[in-house]
């Protein structure tokens, strides 16, 4: 953990500041020590653990704490933490069991493709510039100089491009790929990983001048509440930008929700069989000219990681721009930018294709 991101961080159980001891550092970063929440009788902490963060209620992260302990429980004990964990942080609220579900898949695809969008010959980092400024909708004027927060960061490949920009990044995820991402993203002095929860995140309001949240928001079981959520935590005159999967044609529709209502409750070695099975078909429908085709009916993507992520997520609800724009009026932000198509004939047009709804607003100043 780098010294200049801890300003930013508070407990997610009651907001207060943040206290940091040390066990183990390399060069100027934090390997391994504790948060202790500051406020009386709360004393939460959340452990650092291969550099990152852990900033997660107790019912999230209990694999992590017990592993944790086994390793440092006599600094644990000499700091008098050893039992300082609250309680009442085990309490499970109506998502709890799909974060854990989300914890598990995306925690293994994000180590299984640690390296996609890096080094991938067609989805390397050069390519994946174009798709970060595509999918934010962000220009260099929103990101150099400020402090961003990526919200749902993966394997750190958008953070990157967000820190080549300027900014200062914070990237954020629930599950256990954030440890690619660290070790992505390690070596840039102004890039700090974080594991935290959108619904219970660890930071003020108004902390951030920009967030981008790309291909998460409908994978949280609430995309709403989990977009409000990121707007609290944007400064006045900061933005937010969100990219979600849109809404296909009925048959597409009905198709997808066949395929992951089977998908869905796969092992993973059985999404990974089922992921190869479906790579071969559209190395098939390429070479005949027919993906693009078949495309706007079934969800064919280019490349395995992407198979994997489509059909193994465990929620995936789809959206329409009228929608996502009637959640930031509604919260009071305005809508600056979106990706919707401004004319007649290809509105028509993604009435049969298969789309995604990005949307970008401010909060007034």
């Amino acid at each position: 953990m780098k010294n200049w991101a801890l300003e930013f961080f508070r407990c997610p159980s009651c907001h207060a500041e943040l206290d940091l001891t040390v066990f183990d550092t390399e060069k100027e970063d934090v390997r391994s020590g504790v948060l202790k929440c500051v406020q009386e009788g709360c004393n939460t902490w959340y452990p650092i653990i291969r550099g990152v963060p852990r900033l997660l209620l107790e019912a999230l992260r209990i694999e992590l704490t017990h592993e944790f302990k086994q390793i440092f429980g006599s600094q644990l004990l000499a700091a008098g933490l050893i039992q300082s964990a609250s309680s009442s942080q085990s309490s499970m609220d109506e998502l709890q069991p799909l974060k854990l579900h989300t914890i598990q898949t995306f925690g293994f695809e994000w180590i299984e493709y640690a390296r996609f969008g890096w080094d991938d010959p067609i989805f390397n980092i050069q390519h994946e510039e174009k798709v970060f400024l595509y999918k934010s909708l962000l220009a260099q004027e929103q990101i150099s100089g400020h402090l961003i927060l990526d919200a749902g960061c993966g394997n750190g490949r958008y953070t990157y491009w967000a820190a080549q920009y300027g900014g200062h990044v914070i990237g954020m995820d629930l599950g256990d790929g954030v440890d690619s991402a660290y070790a992505n993203t390690c070596h840039l002095p102004y890039v700090q990983i974080i594991q935290g929860d959108i619904f219970n995140p660890p930071f003020a309001e108004c902390t951030y001048d920009t967030i981008f949240s790309i291909g998460v928001l409908m994978h949280t079981g609430n995309a709403r509440r989990a977009t409000e959520s990121l707007m609290r935590l944007i400064k006045p005159g900061g933005s937010v930008a969100v990219h979600l999967y849109g809404r296909g044609n009925f048959i597409y529709e009905w198709v997808d929700r066949k395929l992951r209502d089977r998908t869905t409750k796969f092992s993973i070695p059985n999404l990974q069989a089922f992921t190869s099975r479906l790579w071969r078909l559209v190395r098939f429908l390429q070479r005949a000219h027919l993906l693009k085709l078949v495309g706007h009916f079934i969800r064919l993507d280019p490349h395995p990681h992407c198979i994997f992520d489509w059909y193994a997520a465990p929620i995936a609800t789809h959206h329409t721009h009228s929608e996502v724009k009637g959640w930031f009026r509604k919260a009071g932000m305005k809508v600056v930018k979106t990706d919707e198509p401004r004319r007649l004939r290809s509105r028509l047009k993604r009435h049969v294709a298969v789309y995604d709804v990005t949307v970008r607003g401010e909060r007034p100043a």
